[in-house]
């Protein structure tokens, strides 16, 4: 009897460190490796995009606006047509929308503000660029022009120079605002939050004229650039446990190592019982 209840106990613990196995690798995997599946001819569509936005900037290098009303039409047909699935998210596809929205409207204002009509062509070729390469963008090349930013903003600060100070956050403001649907097709909706209301707060400082406050925000600017632009550490690959979503497999598995203690114990017990003497008989009374 006892060895047909180690032998269940046995089966038991098996079955419950495999379900934990099985487990395992999905509690502990990073949060963010589940990305969703990449639709077959996404990737072809974005190529297609980013060629168009490349001609249309050239064109508008050369003033050429009948050449970039044509590409505008050839961009807004592929827009519309494709899906983007697993390339970037719901914000991604609405910045990029917007992109292509405010390069129409720039068109209608080239002769009259030609820089707002180079700036929006810069900004809907990064916007492009970033669909198709998730290392190499082009809008990590600002990583040190956004860093000369914060760092003038700070002296200017230091310095009690309002004016300076004023000039190097429109400089900040305005070299984000080139990148920022880049970014926004890149990177997590809470990294670009977090940033944004950043540079509203430091943008107030600046406006009230509170010198000594924006020299002590800079250094938190700093460190969400390097965030934004991946200059930081590679995030741990095991997840806190704070953030382990099914407890339940923690249970299992404290619980398959007791059984398998419980088991050991038994069988020892019975190892025991079964090599000592013991009489035939009961002794009498």
């Amino acid at each position: 009897m006892f060895r047909a209840l180690f032998r269940r106990l046995l089966i038991f613990q098996a079955v419950l460190i495999c379900v934990a196995a099985g487990s395992y690798e999905e509690v502990w995997a990073d949060p963010g490796s589940k990305e969703p599946e990449q639709s077959p001819a996404a990737s072809i569509q974005a190529k297609a995009l980013n060629h168009e936005a490349e001609q249309l900037y050239r064109h508008v290098e050369e003033g050429n606006v009948q050449a970039v009303l044509d590409n505008l039409r050839r961009v807004t047909g592929i827009f519309e047509s494709a899906s983007f699935q697993g390339l970037t998210g719901v914000e991604g596809i609405h910045a990029l929308a917007e992109s292509i929205m405010e390069m129409k409207e720039a068109t209608t204002r080239a002769v009259q503000e030609p820089q707002d009509w180079m700036i929006s062509a810069g900004k809907l070729r990064l916007a492009t660029d970033s669909l198709i390469r998730s290392k190499d963008a082009l809008w990590l090349q600002y990583y040190k022009v956004i860093r000369e930013d914060l760092q003038l903003l700070s002296q200017y600060a230091s310095q009690q120079d309002k004016a300076g100070m004023k000039r190097a956050y429109d400089s900040l403001d305005q070299h984000y605002e080139l990148i920022r649907p880049a970014i926004v097709i890149q990177r997590k909706p809470e990294e670009v939050n977090m940033l944004e209301s950043w540079l509203s707060y430091a943008g107030g400082l600046v406006t009230s004229g509170e010198m000594s406050a924006v020299e002590r925000v800079v250094a938190q600017g700093e460190e969400m650039v390097n965030t934004l632009f991946g200059k930081k550490k590679d995030e741990q690959a095991l997840a806190p446990l704070g953030e382990v979503k099914e407890p339940w497999t923690w249970q299992i598995v404290i619980c398959a190592f007791i059984l398998a203690a419980l088991s050991f114990v038994g069988y020892r017990k019975y190892r025991g019982q079964l090599y000592t003497s013991k009489p035939l008989f009961p002794p009498k009374n």
